[in-house]
């Protein structure tokens, strides 16, 4: 029985996180931009996690690859990803573009980059309405700020 108790409460503790990940689930499915030139796909959450991909391919040929966890930690929930080149070689070589989460609503959630990757983009937003999500990405970078921004549907 005493084994059996520190089992519990982890498995209860692991419930609580997970729970808040599961607000998340929304953003599930495989997503197309009406060109079909950029794709996402995102997993339903499991184990804490959810895992995702992101493929842009432009019409002279180059490809922009993306492979992104979204987690659920006791500081909250963390989003890391790392663009790749197709033969797997990543564009940032240290550590991943990493973001906390700022704002979880319905079918919305807003991340703030807590990394030091000036080139990524300050804040991140995905936003749901029926089968279209909004992805957009913005930052400060002086007199012209990024802003990226994508409509795609399921």
């Amino acid at each position: 029985m005493k084994f059996l108790i520190p089992f519990i409460l982890v498995l209860a503790a692991s419930t609580t996180h997970a729970s808040e990940l599961e607000k998340l689930g929304w953003l599930a499915g495989h997503w197309v931009s009406p060109d079909g030139a950029a794709e996402e796909v995102w997993l339903e959450p499991k184990g804490g996690t959810m895992s995702g991909s992101f493929r842009w391919v432009f019409p002279n040929g180059k490809v922009v690859l993306e492979y992104m966890v979204i987690e659920q930690t006791e500081d909250g929930i963390t989003f890391r990803f790392k663009h790749y080149n197709p033969n797997f070689e990543p564009w940032e070589k240290g550590e991943p573009n990493t973001y906390r989460v700022i704002a979880i609503e319905d079918h919305s959630v807003s991340f703030e980059r807590v990394s030091e990757n000036d080139k990524a983009p300050l804040k991140y937003r995905y936003s749901r309405q029926d089968d279209m999500l909004e992805f957009m990405g913005e930052g400060d970078s002086g007199e012209d700020p990024l802003v990226l921004r994508f409509h795609i549907r399921k």
